[in-house]
């Protein structure tokens, strides 16, 4: 999973519900990035209990799907790749990756999760302030558009088919947790909550009167907020883009976010903020709405539904709302 990417900075302006609940606001890490989870309720019985083994599923869950620990079952199947080696894999990472094949078939693989090789490269150039082997990514490239991935006939165990194939959930992974663990907390009894898993954020109402929780945005580069303060209940929002993670090489600055059909990392200045009803949708494509020419996007929305989205373009050091689809009711950004 990408570590230490915020994205863009969302801020809760949380209303009383009445005057019974109250809200208990819980922190930790998880996934390079602060986790936290927040519940309203009348009677708190129980929810010391119910946060510690929800931040104990977090855990569980990124020691199964983090490309960062070395004994992960996601880091254990990269090493397998190209042997012909099966891993067995529980639940969890089986739903991921279904619905990461099921977003780069949507996204005419504008999003990859087997992209990991060219990520790892990239991570090696932030870090010595030296360009990648381009030719290195571009061969990478070419073997990782192809079938990368095969079940086992019961689904339980994967292999990766090719050495050049390398699992990278970064684009989806923090979502998917994010929603998993809202829907642990709602499962042991605490029905309105928000979890926060490094801006990655899913959420319930307030309480039983449905109050919406009231979200305001940050544009990027002038970390202003958008006047509009939006009104969010039952929903996930999520944000992808370089405003807090690049790499000055040269002439040009670098996104962490790599285009998986060139393997190159991104140069414009753009992030991209989503909302849909799942954690793991809205993560994925403002991931992709980062990568995709505009054209693209107005093609891939047509494919789904019930979902908002905006990105930023930076101009000349301002940003710009390049695209706007149902977030807010204006086409410019007016910061205050």
């Amino acid at each position: 999973m990408v570590k230490n990417i915020l994205g863009l900075l969302f801020l809760f302006f949380i209303t009383d519900v009445n005057a019974q609940f109250k809200k208990y606001t819980y922190e930790t890490q998880r996934m390079g990035s602060p986790f936290r989870i927040t519940i309203s309720c009348a009677d708190s019985t129980g929810i010391s209990k119910a946060v510690k083994q929800a931040f104990q599923l977090a855990s569980e869950l990124e020691s199964q799907l983090s490309d960062y620990q070395p004994q992960s079952a996601l880091s254990q199947v990269n090493r397998l790749a190209g042997t012909g080696a099966f891993y067995p894999i529980h639940e969890p990472f089986q739903a991921i990756l279904k619905e990461s094949l099921l977003a780069q078939k949507l996204t005419a693989s504008a999003l990859n999760v087997f992209v990991g090789r060219p990520v790892g490269l990239w991570r090696e150039a932030r870090k010595v302030q030296q360009m990648p082997d381009v030719a290195a990514l571009r061969q990478i490239v070419q073997k990782i558009q192809g079938s990368c991935l095969e079940f086992s006939t019961d689904s339980t165990r994967i292999r990766l088919i090719n050495s050049a194939c390398q699992l990278d959930l970064g684009s989806l992974g923090k979502g998917f947790v994010a929603q998993r663990v809202m829907e642990k907390i709602k499962q042991d009894g605490f029905p309105y909550v928000l979890v926060d898993a490094g801006g990655k954020i899913v959420m319930t109402s307030q309480g039983p009167n449905d109050l919406p929780w009231q979200v305001g945005i940050e544009t990027p580069v002038s970390k202003a907020l958008l006047t509009e303060v939006l009104a969010l209940k039952n929903v996930s929002i999520a944000t992808s883009g370089k405003t807090y993670q690049s790499v000055r090489l040269g002439d040009v600055s670098y996104s962490h976010v790599i285009d998986p059909r060139t393997g190159m990392a991104l140069t414009h200045s753009r992030s991209a903020t989503a909302i849909a009803e799942d954690g793991t949708l809205a993560d994925w494509l403002a991931t992709a709405a980062t990568v995709m020419n505009v054209q693209e996007i107005e093609e891939l929305l047509v494919k789904l539904t019930n979902v908002r989205l905006m990105v930023f373009e930076n101009e000349s050091g301002e940003p710009k709302i390049l695209f706007n689809h149902k977030l807010i009711p204006h086409e410019t950004p007016r910061p205050h």
